[in-house]
């Protein structure tokens, strides 16, 4: 009798987490969001609202219907942040438009609203020729990304694909 109920026991041990992930994957949707950066401002330097909804900037020369990854370094710069741009872009090549920006650092910082990206551990300021920008394909900035950061790299990569399952959620 013993042997049957520890039997048992191990059977439902084993088998009920089996039974939960395979319910969950036939049946539940993940859900991810990510977040819109820099919001429009007016001339007092106030968010503009739409409502009780915050109205975000939009990069004038985006490419309306694509997925885009901006990145601001020279050919001739850090050959660790052209590696990464580079890697990402032949992961999502055919998704995603990748673009090296030419430009005064003035205009380019105006355009993609460069600021003050942060190296998380060292809190040191990343100078905007090492960041990289993602765009969605209403041209709002969705994340800023340290290109000499391999974490960043994966997480700019990670959120590719997410705005990809996004997009591709809505035309069901």
């Amino acid at each position: 009798m013993q042997k049957y109920i520890k039997a048992g026991m191990l059977t439902l041990v084993l088998a009920l987490p089996a039974f939960i992930v395979l319910f969950l994957h036939s049946f539940g949707e993940n859900h991810f969001e990510l977040p819109y950066f820099v919001p429009a401002v007016d001339a007092a330097g106030k968010p503009i609202l739409n409502g009780k909804d915050t109205v975000f900037y939009q990069v004038p020369s985006a490419a309306q219907g694509t997925i885009k990854v901006a990145g601001f370094f020279h050919p001739d710069s850090d050959a660790v942040v052209r590696q990464h741009f580079d890697r990402a872009k032949k992961l999502f090549d055919k998704e995603a438009s990748f673009s090296v920006e030419k430009g005064t650092p003035e205009l380019l910082i105006d355009t993609y609203k460069l600021g003050n990206l942060k190296n998380g551990k060292s809190k040191q300021t990343i100078p905007y020729n090492e960041q990289l920008v993602l765009v969605d394909k209403q041209g709002y900035i969705r994340g800023f990304y340290n290109g000499k950061d391999e974490k960043d790299v994966e997480r700019l990569v990670t959120e590719i694909s997410v705005l990809l399952d996004i997009y591709q959620k809505k035309e069901k």
